[in-house]
């Protein structure tokens, strides 16, 4: 039998001229049985809705009244006209059309008897997992490997089976409606699944010239992965539909990483597979997937690391300041709040607070916390801007980058997350990291001041770091003498003492000048920045 006389859209509606009659052409390019149950409307909806193509009837004819009755009544003509299933829609949701037979065809195949389309971040879940022994079919779920949750109980954009529109008369007539079909359906041994729409944001259509849209922008994930097999294929999954394309980093890893990472790409299109042939560093793997995803006119590029960290659920956040005009650079904080890195170790916590603060004094960015967070968004016009060939290739690359946004003047915003730890092990080892970074951080303060304050522009707080840097370390080293031929030769020290200190002191006064003038500036509304 054709899937689409199995198949019937029911659509229960009152007052709803404005839209119906576009709601049933769309409908009815996806299925040929579409049933409007009118609500006692005092308005053209029956009219617009029978124009359309739509087969209309009234709940008064029935002897009943609302949303429910109406339902019920849309079901019943449904299960009359030889119907298998039926997918429900409000009269108001023209985005959902699109994905009719996504939600319906766990029904029809028989694998399913309440299919839930959730507007929640579900993610590309539908893909199968990744087995080695190939037990997963592709394109399949198998039944008993599968545990329903569910993320959104009030959807309404529902797919049902006739043995599950046989129980709806015991449903009540409120608003617990579609949360209560849950708990009876799974009472009664019901299959039930969820699949992911995005209503909450834009409806994402995939297809030749177009891609999804968070916002009106394009917004593309890179995710860098080096021996990540245990947790690349959840991070993948885990990404929102939202996202138009993930570029997923494979930087040479030396487990089957590669490999699932090209199986996931088979699955969705929209996984686009990058594999280095030697090992360049996270940085460098970040680099490569920036680049791809400018080529294919990412508005917005995101990083989530490959090992799981990042929770896809604080995404919006860090797109949103940043779609709003408001920065430049996102990227995520799980410093500010101790409720947010109590899962962070001690020791990881002290690593992050020294490299914060000569992070700050670095970049610049004195507002800014926790630059080791991987988790970050930029928008294409700083990522174009930028001299992607001289970011630093491995750990420490989001330290340099910060840097570099500095230079080219663009305004950076941390966004609260909390930290999210499981499996993963870290690969950065703190007692070389934070010395190759600090030297990493060094060199880029001097190149921050020479390119902004000299070359792009010109501030007179350069010669203060420098008189300050000069007078500090002849002071330093001065004290330091005067210390030791007073007590090794017991020579008076009083005046080469004093002189030192005196340049001590002027020295620590121009730097702490030149800091405050740096401060000034990522303060100024329109200044550099």
């Amino acid at each position: 039998m054709n899937p689409e006389s199995e198949l019937a859209v029911i659509i229960p509606t009152k007052n709803d001229e404005v839209t119906i009659g576009s709601l049933v052409l769309l409908a009815r390019q996806m299925v040929n049985n579409v049933i409007v149950v009118d609500d006692l409307s005092q308005d053209r909806t029956p009219e617009i809705a029978r124009y359309a193509g739509a087969e209309v009837l009234s709940v008064d004819s029935y002897g009943g009244s609302g949303r429910i009755y109406s339902i019920l009544v849309g079901c019943r003509r449904a299960l009359e006209s030889g119907c298998r299933a039926v997918v429900l829609i409000d009269g108001q949701s023209e985005p959902l059309v699109h994905d009719i037979y996504r939600v319906a065809s766990p029904v029809l195949s028989g694998k399913a008897d309440l299919v839930i389309g959730s507007r929640e971040f579900f993610g590309r879940k539908t893909i199968p997992p990744y087995s080695p022994d190939g037990i997963v079919n592709r394109g399949e779920i198998l039944d008993d490997e599968y545990i329903f949750t569910s993320t959104d109980p009030d959807s309404r954009f529902r797919a049902l089976s006739i043995e599950a529109i046989s129980l709806l008369d015991l449903l009540p007539n409120s608003d617990q409606f579609e949360s209560t079909m849950i708990t009876l359906f799974s009472n009664r041994g019901l299959r039930i699944r969820e699949v992911p729409i995005a209503l909450k944001y834009e409806r994402p259509r995939r297809g030749k010239g177009f891609l999804p849209h968070y916002r009106e922008h394009r917004v593309g994930v890179v995710v860098p992965a080096y021996n990540e097999e245990q947790l690349i294929g959840e991070t993948i999954s885990g990404i929102p539909d939202f996202v138009a394309n993930v570029y997923v980093v494979n930087d040479c890893s030396e487990d089957r990483t590669g490999e699932i990472i090209d199986y996931y790409a088979t699955q969705d299109p929209s996984i686009i597979p990058i594999h280095h042939d030697t090992n360049r560093g996270v940085g460098a793997a970040i680099v490569s997937g920036y680049r791809r995803a400018l080529e294919d006119g990412m508005q917005i590029i995101a990083v989530m690391a490959g090992d799981n960290q990042m929770d896809p659920r604080f995404l919006p956040d860090l797109l949103d300041p940043i779609v709003n005009g408001r920065c430049d650079y996102t990227m995520g904080n799980r410093l500010i709040n101790p409720e947010f890195r109590k899962s962070m170790s001690l020791w990881r916590f002290g690593g992050n607070v020294i490299l914060t603060l000569l992070t700050k004094i670095a970049a610049g960015y004195w507002q800014m916390v926790d630059p080791q967070n991987g988790y970050t968004a930029i928008s294409s016009r700083a990522l174009a801007q930028i001299p992607l060939d001289n970011l630093y290739p491995r750990y420490g690359y989001c330290n340099d980058l910060l840097v570099w946004l500095n230079i080219y003047g663009f305004r950076v915003i941390n966004v609260p997350h909390p930290a999210r730890y499981g499996l993963e092990k870290s690969k950065i080892r703190y007692r070389t990291y934070i010395i190759r970074v600090s030297g990493l951080l060094l060199r880029g303060f001097f190149r921050r001041l020479a390119m902004k304050y000299v070359v792009l522009s010109f501030h007179p707080l350069v010669f203060f770091f420098f008189i300050g840097l000069l007078f500090t370390l002849i002071g330093t080293l001065g004290t330091l003498y005067s210390l030791y031929i007073s007590i090794f030769h017991a020579q008076s020290i009083f005046v080469a003492g004093i002189s030192s200190l005196i340049l001590l002191a002027v020295g620590l006064q121009c730097l702490l000048f030149a800091l405050l003038f740096d401060m000034q500036q990522e303060n100024k509304e329109n200044a550099w920045y």
